[in-house]
């Protein structure tokens, strides 16, 4: 027989098993239960109690339970009834970590933990009886204070004990309540504990959810998680850049037969709308700046008034409603204001004899736009090139005739005799009949000879400017009274009363600025040549067809897009542009980067004589927009005095933007700031290069992404590959245009032509590709020169890593940031020009085929240098 001690449950973690076990097993005993002795004479008496059983943990305990049910039945007054025999079979005692088959409710293992001062209350729980019968027993227990040590009781005989065990047998139809999984409840405490907690985590769920969200947004949040190397570049402008890079390398192309393909596969996959060029980015980029600051919804009372006046002329374009209802007559009754033509029906009257072309144009100034027979505009003295004087020079009718020509060359390729008549013709078919219809409102077969003469008078134009246009116009300085005396052909004089007198103050001393004087002694040769009345329509024609834009027509796209674009022309919303972009913009940085350009372009091409550097030393740099832009009282004033209808788009526009042209038109012959120069378009995504400052222009809207500028969280490897290189390929233009180029056209010539389609590789002439190539590839070759150098200055040999490119190295990653910014939608065509400019640029580079692992055997192997 095991005498080993009885190991005895927790009161507190009592369990159904122990429960029962107790109510069925002795008493005083600590050890196992020892086989029941029957009662008899001849059975020997039971063995004494050991010496320790006079104080018992366990009896102690089931003597306080005895009690209380004891007094519980004594209590009751439902009869007694003698109940059937229940047989409670003895479960062994479970140990403080075992668990019993009758446990039900999860929840007891969390109440069973409390301990200390705790007051039970009752629960009833249905044990299962072997017959099918639900037992439940009740037993209120005693908080540990109010148990009565064992010495307190005397001792009961075996007799009571059985009394004992007979009260707890019930009736049937009564239940046994017993408290096997108390419920605890701290005293002294409120009963909406459990609520105030729940809240307490809620409270503190969310508001670990709110540093999540502060986490993420104010760090580089999920980019810094798995990084597999410290050294790649996680910023927003790197994940942009590779984001780019992933979407046009095709890597199934061998970089060194085609690197164009190989850089711009993925890209050309894409439908012809997404296939943008960079400068198409940036222009798009920049409409929707100002797009969302036009069309936010801050209180105008808080808005400046030239911000104020900026929204509401777009709220007046945009509304189509009112805009429709009043054009094209709007713009028809304009135009009678002025010296009108006979394709106007209402100008039936026109008087060739009396008719005086250089007053018309003198009159139309901003209203013909460049389109004018004389353009006058703004230049810098030669001496001083701070003062500002009048400059005179011819149109550009390359926006209207020039897509004609081109699907002309592309359709018919005539040839030279036959160009000018076909080009003629395709201009009066396929433009002006159009025109004639829609906003002169005539039948075109009513005018087919008017038509045919202002074709031709554009047609002659045309070719008369295009002759002398180039980045560096011919430029002759003169004075008024000069001008007046070696071209007495064209009545200038008459021509500056007309409207310029009014604003400009001029006397015949005055400097003036000429671009292109022989256009103007061929200009009178054409007008001797051609009726007063094709003059008229045709200065009518070239004013419509300006001023069209702001008069509603439902034949034209419209959109949120041209009304931005035509309202970042004017100031008032350009200065809008410049107060957000200057924020965050470094400008000096960046002019402090562009000289070292400079710099690093004369040492590339030291060995060039002097005289064709000297440009380039002279050369300055005009970055993002003037300081005058962020002076309201300076913007606001051309417009001071208007007094506009802003509901009507189409006045209120041309109203603020001929008030602002004879503003600054006014300022002839005052001086510039030191930021600034005569034309700084900085809505325009265009660099120019300004021949009389002898300048660069990099405008606000070409320094966004993808052109990445000094202090920007990128390497610097993606800065020379985007602003370097373009501001490389710029000089370039500057350098070559008066230098003498043969040898490097006969070098690239041959290697051009291999990267051709079959077709276009017999074309006589491919002259202008192969300028544009000599320009690319010098930019090419000084880029990595600059990026080399910067490279040894601060020894940086390695940059961080692209995501997605960690095994990439800088002067390759370079290589690839250039090609993915230049794909266009000019090279979807394998074997177009543009893809062997791309791949004759990189093969006359021996640093590509030494980093991309070029053999000897690969098309895009540098063999010699054409530089």
């Amino acid at each position: 027989m095991d005498r080993s001690p009885r190991r005895i449950a927790s009161p507190v973690n009592r369990t159904p098993s122990f429960e029962i076990a107790i109510l069925t097993s002795p008493p005083l005993s600590p050890h196992h239960d020892l086989p029941p002795i029957e009662s008899g004479s001849n059975s020997p008496n039971p063995p004494p109690p050991p010496p320790h059983s006079s104080f018992s943990p366990r009896r102690k305990v089931h003597e306080s339970i005895v009690r209380e049910v004891r007094e519980y039945h004594m209590t009751t007054r439902i009869p007694f009834s003698p109940p059937p025999t229940i047989q409670i079979h003895p479960a062994p005692i479970a140990g403080p970590e075992s668990t019993s088959s009758f446990r039900t409710n999860p929840e007891q293992e969390d109440r069973d933990d409390e301990e200390g001062n705790v007051e039970e209350t009752v629960q009833e729980i249905e044990l299962p009886p072997p017959e099918h019968k639900e037992i439940e027993v009740e037993v209120l227990r005693q908080s540990p204070e109010e148990i009565i040590p064992e010495e307190d009781y005397p001792r009961k005989s075996e007799s009571e004990n059985r009394l004992n065990q007979q009260q707890l047998e019930t009736p049937t139809d009564r239940r046994i309540i017993f408290p096997i999984t108390p419920f605890y409840r701290r005293k002294g405490t409120c009963s909406k504990c459990s609520i105030w907690l729940g809240a307490l985590c809620a409270f503190f769920f969310l508001l670990s959810i709110a540093l999540f969200l502060v986490w993420v947004i104010t760090t580089d949040g999920f980019r810094t998680i798995g990084s597999k190397s410290t050294n790649v570049c996680n910023s927003r402008q790197c994940i942009d850049i590779a984001f780019r890079m992933s979407s046009s390398i095709d890597d199934d192309i061998e970089p060194c037969e085609n690197f164009y393909r190989h850089s711009c596969q993925r890209y050309h996959s894409q439908t012809a709308d997404k296939q943008l060029n960079f400068l198409s980015q940036l222009k798009d980029e920049s409409l929707r700046t100002i797009h969302s600051l036009l069309s936010s919804e801050e209180d105008p009372r808080t808005l400046q008034k030239s911000a104020r006046l900026s929204r509401n002329l777009y709220s007046a374009c945009m509304n189509a409603v009112v805009r429709s209802q009043n054009a094209p007559t709007d713009l028809l009754i304009f135009v009678r204001n002025f010296p009108c033509g006979p394709l106007l029906r209402d100008c039936q009257s026109f008087d060739a004899d009396s008719y005086s072309w250089e007053r018309h144009s003198g009159m139309l100034d901003w209203y013909a736009g460049d389109y004018n027979l004389i353009v006058y505009n703004r230049d810098v003295h030669p001496q001083d090139r701070s003062k500002l004087i009048l400059q005179i020079k011819p149109p550009n009718l390359d926006p209207i005739v020039g897509p004609i020509e081109r699907d002309l060359m592309a359709l018919a390729k005539p040839s030279p005799t036959e160009f000018e008549p076909l080009l003629q013709l395709s201009l009066r078919q396929n433009l002006l009949s159009a025109f004639a219809r829609d906003n002169l409102l005539r039948d075109p077969r009513d005018v087919q000879s008017q038509l045919d003469e202002v074709a031709r008078l554009m047609v002659d134009l045309y070719i008369s400017a295009r002759q002398s246009a180039s980045l560096s116009p011919n430029t002759t300085y003169m004075t008024i009274g000069d001008m007046f005396q070696v071209l007495p052909q064209l009545y200038l004089r008459e021509f500056f009363d007309a409207q310029l007198s009014n604003i400009y103050k001029w006397a015949e001393s005055d400097m003036l600025s000429i671009q292109d004087y022989d256009y103007f002694a061929r200009l009178s040769d054409i007008i001797a040549q051609t009726s007063r009345q094709a003059v008229a329509n045709y200065l009518l024609t070239v004013t419509i067809w300006n001023l069209k834009q702001y008069s509603y027509s439902p034949r034209d796209q419209f959109g949120w897009r041209e009304c931005v674009d035509q309202i970042s022309n004017l100031e008032i919303a350009r200065k809008m542009y410049v107060d957000k972009a200057s924020q965050s913009m470094n400008l000096s940085k960046t002019v402090e980067f562009l000289q070292n350009l400079k710099i690093d372009f004369l040492s590339v091409h030291r060995s060039t004589p002097l005289q064709y550097l000297s440009n380039i030393n002279r050369l300055g740099f005009y970055v993002g927009f003037p300081r005058r832009l962020q002076n309201e009282e300076l913007i606001w004033r051309p417009v001071s005095q208007l007094s506009l209808n802003e509901t009507d788009y189409f006045d209120s526009s041309i109203r603020v933007g001929k008030a602002e042209r004879d503003y600054a038109l006014s300022q002839i012959g005052t001086y510039l700031d030191s930021d600034d120069t005569t034309e700084f378009p900085i809505t325009e995504p265009t660099m120019l290069y300004n021949s009389n400052v002898r300048a660069i222009v990099i405008p606000l809207a070409f320094i966004e992404p993808p052109i990445y500028l000094p202090g920007d969280e990128v390497p610097m490897y993606g800065i020379y590959s985007s602003l370097g290189i373009t501001t490389f390929q710029m000089i370039s233009k500057v350098f070559w245009q008066g230098l003498e180029k043969n040898s490097q056209l006969e070098c690239f010539d041959g290697v051009f032509r291999g990267f051709l389609d079959a077709n276009r590789q017999r074309s006589p002439s491919i002259e202008p590709q192969l300028l544009s190539t000599i320009e690319l590839a010098d930019a090419f070759k000084t880029t990595l020169y600059s990026y080399a150098k910067w490279q040894n200055e601060h020894h940086v040999h390695q940059e961080k890593t692209l995501p997605a490119f960690d095994s990439t190295d800088s002067m390759r990653s370079l290589m690839l940031t250039f090609s993915t910014m230049f794909c266009s939608g000019e090279g979807s065509e394998p074997g177009s020009d543009y893809e062997a400019m791309i791949n004759t640029v990189v093969a006359d580079s021996r640093m590509f085929s030494i980093h991309f692992n070029c053999n000897n055997s690969s098309r895009l192997y540098n063999r010699r240098s054409c530089f």
